[in-house]
């Protein structure tokens, strides 16, 4: 465990402050909330309620570790419930907890009808019981597009670009009986 790379959490944002904006202050009262129940809903590792937080036709799009082009996407409901319910089998199996620190949301101009929110994030994990230490795996941040669906606010588009570590066995003993499978 002394090789786990070191993450600076504090120079992850894109933008510092908030660029002008022209959503209604309930509404970004409203995304922040969608996006805390992103974080609450992973971290109890229950991909139905995480994936019922996007559109029927969302596209989700992971960047990682400073790549200028997706390393993955996923277009529709259906996909991203698909691989949300992978990760979180594939962590479950390594027995990992994830927590996600969402730490600062900024706001972007409104556009095609969706509010822009940059979220910076730190997220640990912890490998119970023989790992109980969090360690902050991963750092970035999240932008997301949310429009508004009846009552509730979803996510339309989002972009995820994380840095550190994405698979236990990056961190974690290859060889714990936790890890099988």
């Amino acid at each position: 465990m002394d090789d786990v790379p070191q993450i600076k959490p504090l120079a992850v944002a894109a933008y510092a402050s908030n660029p002008s904006t022209d959503a209604d202050p309930a509404d970004q009262r409203a995304v922040e909330q969608l996006i805390h129940s992103y974080s609450y809903a992973w971290d109890d590792r229950d991909p139905d309620a995480t994936a019922a937080l996007f559109t029927d036709n969302a596209e989700l799009s992971f960047f990682v570790n400073g790549a200028r082009e997706p390393t993955h996407r996923t277009i529709g409901h259906h996909a991203i419930l698909e691989g949300m319910t992978a990760r979180a089998a594939m962590l479950s199996r390594w027995r990992i907890e994830t927590r996600h620190l969402m730490l600062n949301t900024v706001f972007g101009p409104t556009e095609s009808g969706a509010v822009q929110a940059m979220t910076t994030a730190v997220i640990y994990w912890q490998q119970l019981p023989s790992y109980p230490q969090p360690l902050a795996v991963q750092t970035g941040y999240y932008k997301s597009w949310c429009v508004q669906t009846g009552e509730r606010w979803r996510f339309w588009r989002r972009e995820t670009h994380l840095s550190g570590v994405f698979h236990p066995r990056e961190i974690y003993d290859n060889s714990a009986p936790e890890a099988a499978t």
